[in-house]
């Protein structure tokens, strides 16, 4: 047989038939001879795979609800760009490899413990408290989910809930290292200080020539001034095209009647009649007799009956009040038995009485801005083909914008970061980071591509180039005058703040006295300070150093706001009462507990990882990436 293979595999007639043959297995989804063991799954680990399928509903659902910085939905294109995808799938991963060590170590979670779960979720119950299966279909539906792929998420959630137990189900935090922590953070310091200031100080005066000279030569490459290029920048944005928004009075109240209810409404408010019973069991008992109408007379083992008028908030059972004020919640609806307290709770809905509306012509002008931008929004997305043929064309920016309706803007010229050689900085061109990256690499007289679609897109030309070169000393004399003095005025600051130091080790001075001596004025913190909550008008630097500060009466000092020093000393340091520490090391043990589960868990999933031999098909991953985006 293998003798006639070869045989046929030396002739064209051959080659041609095992072609086809080869054909006909991927027509019919017969891959996995050329794909290794995973096939076509994306990831796989023990007796468990992640199907495409699998992962695109997935993403399907984790789209569903997840909006931009805009608050607009996001598509799976743009989940792409943004590393989405990517983050998805790692997750996915993550739970494929516990939960088939779930399978190994036999802690999966069971279809008893599955159903209990779903049965016993509050979102999946009628207004008595009792499952409906209708409601449970209707809302796992809304959320993208079938009932089989429901009971999987709430599988693998049980499951791994159960692994992330098993590493810190034992551990346990010694007192003794609690109490360390406890002491650290615990500690308690106060300070004074005082800032001392530049203009506190004696004049530095004036730089000779031969100073200028030498800063000059060591700040030689600092003061070379890097390649600028003169950019004009053309900028089309939605906000553009708002003035073109058209819409009649009658559109404006035909918004504001449609979104009435819920955007221009206050919240309505609801009488109610309240039924107190020792019992869930009396409760429900009673629920027909108050659906009938019953009164507090009618009923037997009332504890009490109220009827209010109230507002949502209302109710002390939040749940529960969502409940009772739901949209679907109509007159004669029964809301119950809820426990609130030591009672249990049957609410009857009398009546409802709606919000106040707040008048039309109060929210017209809001009406008219968000019509606006609605259509502004549709215009500017149109506008996008037309600049693409203009630029098609070979139309110079001036002609686009005319074109389009939107301005262009040339500025001085600016090197890489967007800022002139007089320090100024141009937030437009920096607005989208490869914008500036393009222009200096195009030639004088060149365009860049066209950036961004949503909602704002740019176009620039290079209009001229002025190259690197090292200013003259005469040219920068007066720059080197400023730096020279700042220079000056530190070091002055430095070397007088290690005098105060050296006076108050010394004991020669106080703070108070020093403080005095050149003006300032002396602060404290009004309470202690802690390492936990280091709230002071201080620094960090100057906090962190506080704490590092060995007994009270030590002095340092630190940079405060620009040509400012602050002189600090430490004025008391309170260490925890034995008598507490026993206390906060119990607060301090379950933080030192959580970072150390999470530290463990960590560990834990690398063994498992390794141990489940979790496999990835990065090119399935990589065929499912380019049907989103095909055209890559």
């Amino acid at each position: 047989m293998l003798t006639l293979m070869r045989s046929m595999l030396r002739s064209k007639l051959g080659l041609l038939v095992f072609g086809l043959v080869i054909i006909a297995m991927a027509g019919w989804g017969v891959t996995d001879v050329f794909s290794g063991g995973l096939g076509n799954n994306l990831a796989a680990a023990g007796d468990r795979t992640l199907s495409e399928a699998q992962f695109d509903s997935t993403v399907e659902r984790e789209l569903r609800n997840a909006e931009d910085d805009r608050g607009r939905a996001i598509s799976k294109e743009q989940a792409l760009e943004r590393g989405l995808i990517d983050q998805i799938y790692n997750r996915e991963q993550f739970n494929l490899a516990l939960r088939a060590y779930g399978d190994k170590m036999g802690i999966t979670a069971t279809q008893d413990a599955i159903q209990r779960t779903i049965s016993q979720d509050p979102a999946f119950r009628d207004t008595t408290g009792i499952f409906d299966p209708n409601q449970y279909r209707q809302l796992i539906n809304f959320n993208g989910f079938t009932p089989r792929t429901f009971e999987d998420t709430i599988e693998r959630d049980l499951t791994i809930n159960r692994l992330r137990m098993l590493p810190t189900a034992g551990l346990t935090v010694p007192n003794a290292l609690a109490r360390i922590e406890a002491s650290y953070t615990g500690e308690l310091r106060s300070a004074s200080w005082f800032t001392l200031r530049e203009d506190a100080l004696p004049e530095i005066g004036e730089p000779t020539d031969e100073e200028l000279r030498t800063l000059y030569d060591t700040r030689i490459e600092a003061l070379r001034e890097p390649e600028r290029r003169q950019i004009t920048l053309l900028r089309v944005a939605v906000e553009d095209f708002t003035g073109q928004a058209e819409f009649t009075e009658d559109d404006l109240i035909g918004f504001y009647e449609a979104y009435k209810p819920e955007r221009y409404t206050g919240p309505d408010s609801r009488t109610i009649t309240e039924f107190l019973f020792p019992t869930e069991a009396e409760a429900r008992e009673a629920l027909g007799r108050i659906a009938g109408g019953a009164t507090a007379g009618d009923l037997t083992n009332l504890l009490s009956s109220n009827t209010r008028t109230t507002r949502q908030e209302g109710i002390a059972d939040a749940a529960f009040a969502q409940q009772v004020f739901s949209p679907i919640s109509a007159p004669n609806s029964l809301h119950g038995p809820v426990q609130i307290g030591s009672a249990w709770t049957v609410i009857r809905l009398e009546s409802i009485t709606p919000g106040e509306a707040t008048p039309f012509e109060l929210v017209r002008d809001e009406i008219v801005t968000e019509l606006a931008r609605e259509q502004a929004i549709n215009l500017f997305y149109d506008a996008l083909p037309r600049f693409d043929d203009l630029i098609g064309t070979g139309a110079s920016l001036e002609e686009i914008a005319l074109e389009l309706g939107a301005p262009v803007l040339t500025f001085a010229p600016v090197d890489r970061r967007g800022v002139s050689v007089s320090g100024a900085f141009y937030s437009p061109l920096a607005e989208y980071p490869q914008l500036l990256q393009q222009a200096f690499d195009r030639q004088e007289g060149r365009t860049t591509e066209r950036f961004g679609d949503e909602e704002v897109t740019w176009l620039a030309r290079v209009d001229s180039i002025v190259p690197e070169r090292m200013p003259e000393f005469e040219e920068v004399k007066d720059r080197l005058a400023v730096a020279w003095r700042i220079q000056e005025q530190s070091e002055q600051l430095q070397g007088i703040a290690s005098e105060i130091e050296a006076r108050m080790a010394s004991r020669e001075s106080t703070l108070a006295e020093e403080a005095a001596r050149y003006n300032a004025v002396l602060e404290s913190n009004p309470r202690p300070l802690s390492r936990a909550n280091p709230q002071a008008n201080l620094p960090p630097q100057l906090i962190n150093g506080l704490f590092e500060i060995n007994k009270e009466g030590d002095v340092i000092s630190g940079p405060g706001l620009p040509g400012q020093t602050i002189i600090l000393q430490a004025t008391v340091i309170d260490r925890p009462a034995p008598e507490t520490l026993d206390l906060l090391a119990e607060s301090a043990s379950l933080g030192m507990q959580e970072q150390l589960s999470g530290d463990l868990f960590e560990a834990f999933f690398l063994e498992i990882q390794s141990e489940m031999e979790l496999e990835a098909n990065a090119e399935a991953l990589n065929s499912y990436k380019r049907r989103i985006t095909p055209t890559q």
